[in-house]
């Protein structure tokens, strides 16, 4: 399993890394607020748009398939036949390619009125080329979803080849767009470059699950009882990323009202902090998901609540100092990674706290992914789903407390975000440990990771202080500090990184 970690772990790395580039491009060609009086230099249209695509995969597709696919297919691969699981695999694949594709057909059609609720604070010619842009990006689901469906069969031969390569081949897609076609289409070469992108991610899973014996079929049903049974599984989930999903809106439309260049900074912000998240958190969550599902179906259910310990030691022992390192470091960050052409020293300032607030909540949101992942295999969908729901309802209602009443702005909507994670996390963990009737999370490990996390940071703020260097060598040398001081402390407390993360 370790080994299947890494290399994920090594994809979401090179794909955050790409993503970093894109970002790069994105923040020195339009910059967070240089742009806002040009319709379609205006990253703010680009991210809006991203909404109501975003939208429907998750729900349809997404909600679908990631709480119910992998748990059935491994079932029926075990105690049926390989046959019978493709079969199955074929009657998904057509029975939401069908929906989608109506969908985002309507889509097309509906895109004006639907805007209006979106982003009821853009001028008309922002609002224009969001509409535009959305228009553009609606056939994006329809890849996602084939590609979701090659994700899940591979995970469920612990095969993550194809998946590896997914995420890297989307942020080459949106990074040609931006490279090639943006100095003369503006937002719309970006979009260009996500239908690109969407289309790789799935192009390059097909031949993986093709080599693992899938074919494509045309069903002889299409609502069988095994699709009954997953849409069943799924509908506790489908409302909770409805509820998300909602969430993001939300938050869009609040920032849509505030400064120009508020949500282009939500973004910029959200996107350094998945970058530790898909690392560790994500890659840790897809991998054991499979081996957790097996454990389920198998009733093993004291190896279930191992290998979930196990890996939330994994997460929160890279997290946990990777947050306190990134939070002290938030400005110079932001600075050598995106304060470049249009993207000024003001935009850097708020972009970097911004940030430093949405980390408050990442050790525990690395560990949501897992957890919930755990329901799934013991195919219980509403608990997630509920305290799910919960967190985004604090979540909601702290954003408009924070920004309407307060006018904290971005800040505001980054609490917010950190607050639901924090109870999210918490709360799924309380849960877990009681269906299972077995402890998660062992306390005396933590604390270890604490207090060796706390004299990291303690030397990194000297050093920080002491030093002044080049920027790039300063960052990579306070690393380097509190990255030896991190492990150091772990060795002294006799619990070496190989004891942690066996």
């Amino acid at each position: 399993m370790k080994k299947h970690a890494v290399l994920l772990g090594f994809s979401f790395l090179l794909s955050k890394i790409l993503g970093l580039v894109r970002d790069n491009l994105l923040a020195a060609k339009f910059g967070a607020s240089a742009n806002a009086g040009i319709a379609t230099f205006n990253l703010d249209s680009y991210y809006a748009a991203f909404r109501i695509p975003d939208l429907l995969f998750n729900l349809l597709s997404y909600g679908v398939l990631s709480a119910a696919f992998v748990p059935l297919f491994v079932e029926i691969l075990k105690k049926e036949s390989r046959d019978n699981a493709f079969r199955f695999a074929n009657e998904i694949l057509h029975t939401l390619g069908v929906i989608i594709i109506v969908i985002s057909a309507g889509l097309i059609l509906l895109t004006g009125p639907l805007l209006k609720l979106f982003v009821p604070g853009f001028a008309p010619e922002n609002f224009a080329v969001t509409v535009h842009l959305t228009r553009l990006m609606s056939v994006t689901p329809i890849f996602f979803t084939i590609g979701a469906i090659a994700s899940g069969i591979q995970n469920s031969f612990h095969v993550f080849w194809g998946l590896a390569l997914a995420p890297i081949m989307y942020n080459l897609g949106i990074i040609g767009g931006i490279l090639f076609f943006t100095n003369q289409y503006g937002v719309y070469g970006i979009a260009i470059g996500v239908g690109v992108g969407a289309f790789l991610n799935m192009a390059v899973q097909i031949p993986v699950i093709m080599r693992l014996g899938f074919r494509y079929q045309f069903p002889k049903q299409w609502w069988g009882p095994r699709i009954k049974e997953m849409i069943i599984l799924s509908l506790p989930r489908i409302l909770g990323m409805s509820v998300q999903q909602f969430s993001l809106i939300v938050d869009t439309i609040i920032a849509s009202t505030l400064t120009a260049g508020s949500i282009t900074i939500i973004n910029f912000a959200s996107n350094l902090e998945s970058l530790p998240l898909g690392i560790i958190g994500i890659s840790v969550a897809v991998v054991s998901f499979g081996t957790l599902a097996g454990f389920a179906a198998d009733n093993r259910t004291a190896d279930l609540a191992k290998e979930v310990s196990t890996n939330i030691r994994r997460i929160l022992f890279l997290l946990i100092p990777l947050t306190a390192g990134m939070f002290l470091l938030r400005e110079e960050i932001v600075q050598l990674l995106l304060e470049y052409g249009k993207f000024t020293a003001g935009d850097t300032l708020i972009t970097a706290n911004t940030l430093g607030i949405f980390l408050l909540g990442l050790a525990f949101t690395g560990t949501v992914f897992l957890l919930a992942r755990a329901f799934y295999a013991l195919k219980n969908t509403k608990i997630p789903v509920l305290v799910s729901v919960t967190a985004v309802g604090i979540n909601i209602a702290l954003s408009l407390i924070l920004t309407k009443i307060f006018s904290f702005a971005t800040y505001g909507l980054a609490f917010a975000n950190s607050v639901a994670d924090i109870f999210n996390a918490v709360l799924l963990g309380i849960l877990l440990s009681k269906r299972i009737k077995m402890p998660i999370v062992e306390g005396k490990e933590i604390l270890k990771l604490l207090i060796a996390t706390l004299l990291m940071s303690l030397a990194v703020t000297f050093a920080k202080q002491t030093f002044a260097l080049w920027l790039p060598l300063q960052i990579s040398l306070l690393a380097i500090i509190g990255a030896g001081i991190y492990f150091g402390t772990i060795l002294l407390f006799n619990s070496s990184k190989k004891d942690i993360a066996k």
